[in-house]
């Protein structure tokens, strides 16, 4: 019978392993975002540009094991957060309805986090230029700052 003592351990070594796994998925599949590991945190920086695009994005992406990313847009920093834009103050993202996806430890980085913020970029793109109007998806309400599933240990 495994020592109690010995179960923490065990399931740090299981949250760095598999926030490793997410940083070889993303970087497998995402060539132009590299990550590193901060403490036990996954933080990833990457650039998205396209000769289309009026703006260069820098993004980041943070992650601690079992919570939802903490996505948001670095440059251009004249970006101003609103929720219209589904961008809190801090110029993180809002990028899905958490109803509609429990975020767990397995969920794939690579697989869901990027190409909604990818999205999310896309349909900024199209409010530059069609006046200010939103043609991105909507959830049925709003999240507010206080709502954001974040969780406080994240060293934002």
């Amino acid at each position: 019978m495994a020592s109690k003592f010995l179960q923490p351990a065990r399931n740090r070594f299981a949250m760095k392993a598999m926030l490793l796994h997410q940083k070889k998925l993303i970087e497998q599949h995402c060539q132009f975002i590299k990550c590193r590991m901060e403490k036990n945190v996954l933080v990833c920086k990457g650039v998205i540009s396209n000769p289309d695009f009026r703006n260069r994005y820098e993004v980041e992406i943070r992650c601690v094991y079992g919570s939802e990313p903490y996505t948001r847009i670095l440059q251009p920093a004249s970006i101003v957060p609103s929720p219209e834009i589904h961008m809190y103050s801090d110029h993180s993202l809002c990028l899905h309805y958490p109803q509609d996806l429990k975020w767990s430890a397995w969920t794939l980085i690579y697989k869901y986090t990027i190409p909604w913020l990818v999205e999310w970029i896309i349909y900024y793109e199209l409010y530059l230029v069609n006046g200010g109007k939103w043609e991105g998806p909507e959830s049925p309400v709003h999240i507010t700052d206080d709502e954001k599933n974040i969780p406080n240990n994240i060293n934002l």
